[in-house]
């Protein structure tokens, strides 16, 4: 993240030597399975948080794994801060300060979701044709403590999967600084997602991470990419991982009364 990019810089082929290490090792899943993955990645240029140089060895990991070039949008040419981009809402586009949601005239959630599942429904009235619900997220973590995992974590379900719909799911992971406790309900109501999914039958979850305290710190309310969790914090032990994949399988289980989890939250 250094803006001297020549310090400790990340390394396509390193992390390629890793991810084969750790695939063989049934720590994370074989990299064959990601080759027909569909892969957006975006660098703000005025982004001065997270250098451009080290997004881009993010393209090249994925172009050493295997992935179908043609699957892979590398968007790098917009005049963008350090921030999640929509078409009406927000800061002005080249800012990186809270809630970290800019108005740079891009849909990047539907630019998103596009490149994923392909051409899509056009966006709908997401609180007339679907809802909000917020959930404990305690029902999902085996250690409180450390997970960093706020008790309250959100989904936003078409009325169309209420009815009974076959749907997908997408699961949006806030940026630091911009979970519920720092921003309110702004990255899960305004971030554009929502109006996509209502029309697309898309059931978005929104996860949630809280600042944690002094012995595993987390100030910022980040998910784990640098280990604050523990040693396994990247791979399917990592108790943040394994929380997302429990609300995922629950996601896609039989619910009673057509309740998207265990208990609902006021």
């Amino acid at each position: 993240m250094s803006p001297f990019f020549w310090i400790n810089q990340p390394d396509a082929g390193t992390s390629l030597k890793f991810a084969k290490q750790h695939a063989e090792e049934e720590k994370i899943d074989h990299l064959a399975n990601m080759e027909n993955d569909k892969i957006y990645i975006f660098s703000g240029t005025k982004d001065n948080t997270v250098s451009g140089n080290v997004v881009a060895q993010t393209k090249a990991f994925y172009v050493l794994v295997g992935v179908n070039s043609n699957n892979i949008h590398y968007v790098n040419n917009v005049k963008a801060g350090h921030a999640f981009l929509t078409d009406n809402y927000g800061n002005k586009c080249g800012i990186s300060k809270a809630p970290f949601i800019n108005d740079c005239d891009l849909d990047q959630a539907g630019a998103i979701l596009e490149h994923i599942y392909g051409k899509l429904t056009p966006p709908t009235d997401p609180a007339k044709n679907g809802k909000i619900i917020a959930f404990s997220q305690r029902d999902f973590i085996t250690s409180s403590t450390k997970a960093s995992l706020s008790d309250t974590g959100y989904v936003y379900v078409p009325n169309t999967c209420i009815r009974g719909s076959t749907c997908k799911t997408h699961i949006a992971l806030h940026g630091c600084l911009q979970s519920s406790d720092k921003i309110g309900d702004q990255y899960y109501s305004d971030t554009g997602y929502n109006k996509w999914a209502a029309s697309n039958n898309i059931i978005v979850l929104y996860p949630q991470v809280k600042k944690s305290g002094l012995f595993y710190p987390n100030p910022n309310s980040c998910w784990d990419w640098w280990g604050y969790t523990g040693k396994d914090y990247y791979n399917r032990n990592g108790i943040q991982m394994a929380a997302l994949m429990r609300m995922l399988k629950h996601l896609s289980g039989k619910r009673n009364a057509n309740k998207y989890f265990l208990k609902e939250t006021e």
